[in-house]
């Protein structure tokens, strides 16, 4: 008897997640609609901010040149902007390249609390941040459009409320492999159908890491003292409990290196996941309770988001046990095929929607690309669960190495149909 309660007790349970999983996707579908919607053109602003660009760096002589080459070419007024490498425990001549470059070497040597969180809360305190009215960050890999910090400008002073920008983020080495290929499609669609879509809800944005504008009174109230491994996650989700919001520019672009190899896109994502894990257990129950409080859906929507790391993994797990139920259980289509269904839907958006947005024109150029695509998709879950064991360690931060040295003259002729529409 009691086991069939237990039973019974079971299956309910597994069918409420399973439908709770395909409210979640349609929630996400109705939100990615307005990413159909283009973004619309900034005016021309009539005055000038100062910036002061920062960059953390930790043996990056083979690509830092190369961004610091792109905000020399930056359209902005020099004069209103300065560049500030922070160089983390460097043993190469990533100091040198900076200083030929003209640009400022902050010289960080502790051992003990290394990687970019450490490097970036470190780095606050030497820069006078009272002189200027915005922080950018860029990661060392990075290129900048050449139009970035003006477009920048034009967006805080259309949107005086706006404590946080972030930039469009593109990628500068797309066909370098099958798994850089992977992550430029799901950037692209990201881009569009989630970053775009919630600015056009009025929702948050995410931060991304890098091509991020902050300004200098929203880090004066907030504050810098993050401890996540993702602490571009953590600080989107200090904003959202303040009462703010992440904004995006679509019109201010960042080329970002991918990896190249399947193993160094593994460490990569266990390490995003390990931060999102803890940024969930940290600030989850607060923003449950905001929401209660105000009933305001981004409260609700940024909670989603965190929980859509734990919505993977025991999706999949649900789905395992209810295959190995087998026949015994099984009533109308089969939970499987609904779910491959579904994971085949999403990844044909991907290949297709993200990229032909991205190009400004219908493009099925990446069709051939799905098969990998679909594999880099169920590599996810396996990396998800992994990680949750480990994210209780915010302090291990392992880098992704960087050596695509490539100029803004390099991705022009590939990113051509995107740049003219700018």
């Amino acid at each position: 008897m009691q086991f069939l309660l237990f039973d019974s007790w079971f299956k309910s349970s597994i069918g409420v997640f399973i439908a709770y999983v395909f409210i979640y996707w349609a929630y996400q579908m109705c939100i990615a609609l307005r990413g159909m919607w283009n973004p619309l053109p900034l005016k021309r602003a009539r005055e000038y901010r100062r910036f002061v660009i920062l960059i953390p760096a930790h043996n990056e002589e083979k690509v830092i040149g190369h961004l610091l080459d792109s905000l020399d070419e930056q359209t902005y007024p020099r004069g209103y902007f300065d560049v500030f490498v922070s160089c983390d425990n460097c043993v190469d001549g990533t100091v040198q390249m900076v200083e030929k470059h003209h640009a400022r070497a902050l010289t960080r040597n502790d051992s003990k609390h290394g990687g970019k969180t450490w490097n970036i809360r470190w780095a606050m305190k030497q820069i006078p941040l009272e002189k200027y009215d915005a922080v950018v960050m860029f990661d060392a890999d990075n290129l900048a459009e050449k139009s970035f910090l003006s477009h920048m400008n034009d967006y805080l002073e259309e949107h005086p409320e706006a404590e946080a920008v972030q930039g469009y983020l593109d990628t500068k080495n797309p066909d370098d492999s099958w798994v850089s290929r992977s992550y430029a499609l799901s950037y692209w669609y990201s881009n569009r159908f989630w970053q775009l879509a919630r600015s056009n809800w009025g929702l948050s944005s995410a931060a991304g890491g890098t091509g991020l504008v902050i300004r200098t009174t929203c880090l004066q109230r907030v504050g810098w003292d993050l401890q996540s491994l993702t602490d571009d996650l953590e600080f989107s989700t200090r904003i959202i409990l303040d009462g703010g919001r992440v904004h995006w520019n679509d019109w201010a672009v960042v080329y970002d290196e991918k990896p190249l190899s399947f193993w160094a896109s593994r460490r990569q994502r266990t390490r995003w996941m390990q931060g999102h894990y803890w940024v969930l257990v940290k600030y989850g129950p607060q923003l449950f309770l905001k929401f209660l409080k105000t009933g305001k859906l981004q409260y609700l929507d940024w909670l989603l988001y965190l929980l859509s790391a734990v919505t993977t993994v025991v999706g999949f797990g649900v789905l395992a046990v209810r295959l190995g139920l087998g026949s015994s259980w099984s009533t109308g289509v089969p939970l499987w095929g609904v779910w491959l269904a579904s994971g085949l839907i999403q990844c044909a958006f991907n290949i297709i929607l993200g990229p032909s947005f991205h190009w400004r024109k219908l493009t099925f150029r990446y069709i051939p690309d799905m098969f990998t695509y679909f594999i880099y998709g169920l590599t996810w879950p396996p990396i998800m669960l992994y990680a949750a064991f480990l994210s209780r360690n915010q302090e291990q931060w392992v880098k992704t190495d960087h050596t695509r040295g490539l100029d803004l003259s390099d991705i022009k002729p590939q990113q051509k149909g995107v740049l003219d529409s700018l």
